[in-house]
């Protein structure tokens, strides 16, 4: 595979941390930018390659592309290696991300904040927690909850605005 120029690598970088900040791993982040500004499919070994990965690392992030409908891959009649190339829908791509990775996380987080909030409640009645602390406590952790419950709801609105 020919160099990786700079501006490519900076947007391979750029979307690594833009898939991190969604909790995917940035080397996916990585692959999708490299393969959004391919001129052409590139075989695992070539992405492995211009973006210093392992051959398994650039295996599991062009799959868990493909589970998200970012990555195509085929295939050449004279050549059994698969060849991957990006989707160049990206609100395809955030919606997917949105629906299965951004929800079950806010869910997930949800969930945990008002178990914290119940694991408090025990404290208090054992002695661990002062009344005051649980107060202030369980007042932090309800706004929290308030948040992801809105964060929740709006969720939807947000995947039909990317439509």
């Amino acid at each position: 595979m020919k160099r990786v120029t700079p501006s490519r690598s900076e947007f391979a970088q750029l979307l690594g941390r833009t898939a991190q900040a969604f909790g995917v791993p940035p080397s996916v982040g990585q692959i999708y930018g490299l393969l959004y500004l391919s001129d052409r499919p590139l075989s695992l070994d070539e992405i492995a390659d211009a973006l210093d990965l392992s051959k398994a690392s650039a295996s599991v992030g062009a799959r868990q592309l493909e589970a998200l409908h970012a990555v195509r891959v085929s295939s050449k009649s004279d050549d059994r290696r698969d060849y991957w190339e990006a989707s160049l829908e990206p609100q395809e791509v955030l919606q997917k991300m949105m629906s299965s990775v951004l929800a079950p996380r806010l869910a997930n987080a949800h969930n945990r904040l008002e178990g914290l909030v119940d694991l408090m409640r025990a404290e208090r009645e054992s002695g661990v927690l002062s009344g005051e602390e649980f107060t202030v406590c369980q007042q932090r952790l309800q706004l929290l909850i308030a948040k992801t419950q809105q964060f929740k709801t709006w969720l939807p609105v947000v995947e039909r605005f990317v439509r």
